[in-house]
């Protein structure tokens, strides 16, 4: 590669207020997503370092997990870009039922699940860098019980995540009102227990979960498939399960429009409706498909001690 000549050099460099900028105040990419539980995945560790001599053994490792990160502001800074991009994808979400309703399509949540594929796969790419790219509770829960993400980074993503759900769910009551939102159903995440029970709601939930977590660590945030997928290929073969998942799921029964597998997206569906009854299943299912996960991924492990 040619150098530049110094001058150019020069010339070459950030301007702040018409002044040149020093070598030291060169602007760097943020280090937010710099974690195992991240979307970015050339942002990763390549190795997790062990030392019980330094960390105070099992207990100082564990007492670090459960407080390393309360105090750094890039951390909340993440979670508010977490919380934007969940507003973002469960209003988008919502209007794309609307719209399909509108036009007269009989089976909405089918092609609602092809959406998906476009719509995740746009926002992990979009806030990856910035984040890590969850947007979904589920998600971030997941990689906190596995050990991918710590504590105070999952509790503060998940609280954005819920409260952007919750702000979306409050534009679209805005935009269609009460009635409107009722006529749309507040955009998904419906049953109805004469067509299908509670119970079976929960099991298609739990399972459907276990089966888009299983796949999206396969394909995308276990740190051993970082090098295989990579940064690209990963967040939009997680989209296309979740696509698949949700397609899958949609025609099961009249009145149940399919697996939600987004705490955060069906909260936003019930404040649209101002409903909340049997919004536990969107919350409780994918707890329970989470922990199975989990259970599964510490049976093989992705690290293995060394030294």
């Amino acid at each position: 590669m040619e150098k530049l000549p110094m001058q150019d050099q020069e010339a070459a460099r950030p301007v702040m207020h018409g002044e040149p900028l020093s070598p030291s105040k060169f602007l760097v990419p943020a280090k937010a997503a710099e974690f195992q539980g991240s979307f970015a995945a050339d942002r990763r560790a390549q190795e997790v370092v062990i030392e019980p001599e330094i960390h105070g053994g099992l207990g100082g490792q564990a007492w670090a997990y459960l407080t390393t990160g309360w105090g750094v502001g890039e951390i909340y800074r993440s979670a508010f870009i977490e919380g934007i991009a969940s507003m973002s994808l469960c209003y988008l979400s919502a209007l794309i039922d609307i719209t399909l309703a509108n036009f007269h399509i009989s089976v909405i949540a089918p092609f609602a699940g092809v959406t998906n594929i476009f719509l995740l796969a746009l926002f992990i790419f979009a806030i990856a860098p910035a984040s890590g790219g969850h947007i979904n509770p589920l998600i971030t829960f997941t990689t906190i019980t596995t050990g991918l993400t710590g504590l105070p980074r999952g509790v503060l993503y998940m609280f954005g995540q819920t409260v952007g759900g919750a702000v979306a769910g409050g534009i679209i009551r805005g935009i269609f009102g009460p009635t409107g939102t009722r006529l749309y159903q507040g955009g998904g995440c419906v049953l109805n227990t004469n067509e299908i029970s509670v119970g079976q709601a929960l099991l298609l939930e739990i399972i459907s979960t276990f089966i888009l977590l299983f796949i999206s660590f396969g394909v995308g945030l276990d740190p051993r498939q970082a090098q295989l997928f990579g940064p690209v290929l990963g967040p939009v073969l997680v989209a296309c399960t979740l696509g698949l998942v949700s397609f899958a799921s949609a025609g099961v029964a009249q009145g149940y429009t399919g697996a939600g597998m987004n705490p955060a997206r069906c909260f936003a569906f019930a404040v649209a409706r101002g409903e909340f009854h049997n919004q536990w299943i969107w919350w409780v299912g994918p707890l329970v498909g989470a922990l199975l996960q989990t259970a599964v991924y510490r049976a093989v492990p992705p690290y293995h001690k060394e030294g």
